[in-house]
């Protein structure tokens, strides 16, 4: 027996339901605008600088880090005419930062100088094994010898040279640890005690003694029990001295001589 179809018919409100609602799909064509927005503006756009871990600003291009080394570089090369280490920069990873974190390309070289670790080939000065100071380079030597000179002669046109042992040796440091010239000065010139042996020559007596190794005749006396005005020649005398760190002496130039030959006048 063959089935009759039947037909169902909807009512207005069930059709109205099942079409398509135009304000409903512009609203979720916005909210996936506004969610593809979103992520647009959370996408990589800059490099982050940091030293050691700490970030210390942004760049929106990598070829500026490169250039502020290079600048910062360059700085010190022609101030110091000396080698200089850079070092401490991270690896630099591509992150998102705000215009406000960004750094100004011409102010990075400072930002690079104040936060990464920066060193110079100096020179370390030692006085008789001891360290004194930092110092820029070798020929701050010849100027310290001038300034000593004035020093302890008050006349730097004697021949002098120094009465202690001197060395250098080459140091890689900071440039706040660079000791200036007046402050070299005031360490060299400082006093300190020690123990000498003095060797009687003929003519020397205790006055003069006492007068070249700056003590009073007494102290030098006081130092040397039982010793009397009449000295021996070879006669070893102790003292304590207080001597500057770094001092000088007198060079005797050796008498010109005379040439006794004729100087023929240029006809």
């Amino acid at each position: 027996m063959r089935r009759k179809s039947k037909t169902i018919y909807l009512s207005n409100t069930k059709r109205r339901r099942n079409r398509a609602n135009p304000k409903a799909i512009l609203m979720g064509i916005i909210a996936i605008g506004a969610l593809g927005g979103t992520a647009f503006a959370f996408l990589p756009n800059a490099y982050a600088v940091s030293v050691g871990g700490e970030v210390i600003g942004y760049v929106d291009k990598k070829e500026y880090i490169d250039t502020a080394l290079q600048t910062v570089e360059k700085q010190l090369e022609n101030k110091y005419n000396t080698e200089v280490q850079i070092e401490g920069l991270d690896e630099l990873k591509k992150v998102h930062a705000s215009k406000k974190d960004m750094i100004d390309p011409n102010k990075l070289p400072s930002y690079l100088r104040e936060n990464m670790d920066v060193t110079l080939k100096f020179q370390k000065l030692f006085v008789d094994g001891k360290e004194i100071a930092v110092i820029e380079s070798e020929e701050v030597l010849d100027e310290l010898k001038e300034e000593l000179k004035d020093v302890y002669f008050d006349d730097k046109n004697v021949k002098a040279e120094f009465k202690n042992k001197v060395k250098l040796e080459e140091v890689y440091t900071t440039e706040d640890e660079l000791v200036d010239m007046e402050t070299l000065v005031d360490l060299c010139k400082k006093r300190q005690r020690k123990e000498v042996t003095y060797t009687v020559a003929d003519g020397d007596t205790l006055w003069g003694i006492a007068s070249k190794l700056g003590i009073d005749v007494q102290s030098l006396m006081d130092a040397n029990e039982g010793v009397t005005p009449k000295l021996k020649i070879g006669q070893e005398l102790k003292a304590t001295v207080r001597i500057p760190v770094l001092g000088l002496e007198l060079i005797e130039e050796p008498a010109k001589e005379t040439n006794k030959e004729a100087v023929k006048e240029t006809p």
